[in-house]
Formats: structure tokens, C-alpha cells, sequence
């Protein structure tokens, strides 16, 4: 469960029968009473759809059939609004992030944990060019981090090597689904895999955590 910054939203996750999807039921603080104002169902065939379509375009991690399929059925282990309510971010707990459109509950965007001993893989790309990307050769054991930062044009992922990846929501298409977020910055820092990440609401820092902790300036 998590309030939306106005704190007057909140929004509650349950799993659908089977592991086949999720349910968002979004309610009004002020009038809970009278049930959910909004449903939204997010089901693990479009879950896979988006990480398939992820995959096409050669995104810095590839997955192979068999992980994208394992992955859509991944536990959500927390799901957060990000400052305007536009968005929500979910994570899991197989090193995947789900960005949602806040009005449909659509994937519009998802973002997969790095790994150690994952491997750089050349495929052949839109127009017969040679895109490498990073093979994941299994999916991560571990539950993702992330998080929106304050100004919602980026989500911060937490990975597994113990990196904290900086994704721009911005990139090409808007995180309109098509895998259009870009990795734009990678901090180094940290010894194990990252299980908590923050931002600060008032000043550019962030707060990450694996054994150790760490302050970076945003």
C-alpha cells in the first residue's frame, strides 16, 4: 500500500488467483469508506509483452524467453506514486521494476536489476546492425530496489552487483512502453546487492544501502 504526495490518494496491490496478474485498487483517504474510485488490473501476459518488447529493442539487459516469462510471474513486493501521480513504480522480488501509467495501470516502462557474471551478447538489431547488449543468464534471486526521484523524470534501481543504476524516463518516447527509458548514469559504491534505495523530498540526495550505506548528491 502506499499514499500518492497529496495524501489524500492511496493506492493497494493485491494478486490475482493463479499468479496470473495483479490488482491496483486506488481509494479517496477522505471517503474509503465507500470502496475503491478506481480498478485497474495488470495481468502477467502484458507484463511479458513489455519485457518482450523491452528485448527488441535492445535494451542494456536481454533476457531470454525463459527469464521474461519467469520474471512476469514475479511477486510485487511494494508499489509507489511518484510526485505528480502519473506514474507508479513497482517492484518485485526478482530484480524487476514496473513503471505504470497512474490513470490506466498500463506497463509503460520496466527496468531489470544488473548482474554479476552477466555477459555482453551482439544480436542483430532494427535496420541488420549489431546492437550488444548484456545477456542476463539467470534471473536475479534478489527483490528489487528503486524508487522515482522528487522531480519524476528518472527512476533509481538498486542492482545486484551492488551499482545503483539512474534511469531517465525522458529517453526517446517518453516511457511510452517501448523501452524508450535510458540508463544514464551508474554509481559505484557499494560491496553487495543494493535492498534500499531513497531520495530525498526536499534536497538533491539519495540514501542507498546494502552492508554499508551511502549518501550521494544528486
Amino acid at each position: 500500500a502506499s499514499y500518492d504526495s497529496t495524501g489524500l490518494v492511496f493506492g493497494i496491490s493485491s494478486p490475482l488467483a493463479g499468479g496470473v496478474g495483479n490488482l491496483i485498487h486506488l481509494y479517496d483517504a477522505r471517503n474509503y469508506g465507500n470502496g475503491a474510485f478506481a480498478d485497474y488490473k495488470v495481468e502477467q501476459t502484458s507484463i511479458l509483452t513489455a519485457i518482450q518488447q523491452q528485448q527488441r529493442r535492445r535494451r542494456r539487459t536481454i533476457p531470454s524467453n525463459t527469464i521474461a516469462t519467469e520474471l512476469s510471474f514475479a511477486r510485487w513486493t511494494s508499489m509507489k506514486f511518484n510526485t505528480s501521480g502519473k506514474k507508479l513504480l513497482v517492484t518485485t522480488d526478482k530484480g524487476m521494476a514496473l513503471v505504470l501509467d497512474g490513470y490506466d495501470g498500463s506497463v509503460t516502462d520496466v527496468l531489470l536489476s544488473e548482474e554479476t557474471g552477466s555477459m555482453v551478447k551482439e544480436e542483430e538489431g532494427e535496420g541488420g546492425g549489431a546492437v550488444a547488449g548484456v545477456a542476463m543468464t539467470k534471473c536475479p534471486a534478489g527483490p528489487m530496489a528503486a524508487c522515482f526521484t522528487r522531480d519524476d523524470r528518472s527512476v533509481l534501481c538498486g542492482n545486484e552487483d551492488g551499482t545503483v543504476g539512474c534511469w531517465s524516463l525522458d529517453g526517446g518516447g517518453g516511457g511510452s512502453g517501448d523501452g524508450s527509458s535510458t540508463l544514464v548514469q551508474t554509481l559505484k559504491g557499494h560491496v553487495g546487492r543494493v535492498g534500499c534505495i531513497a531520495t530525498n523530498p526536499k534536497y538533491a540526495q539519495i540514501a542507498t544501502a546494502c552492508t554499508n550505506t551511502a549518501v550521494w548528491l544528486w
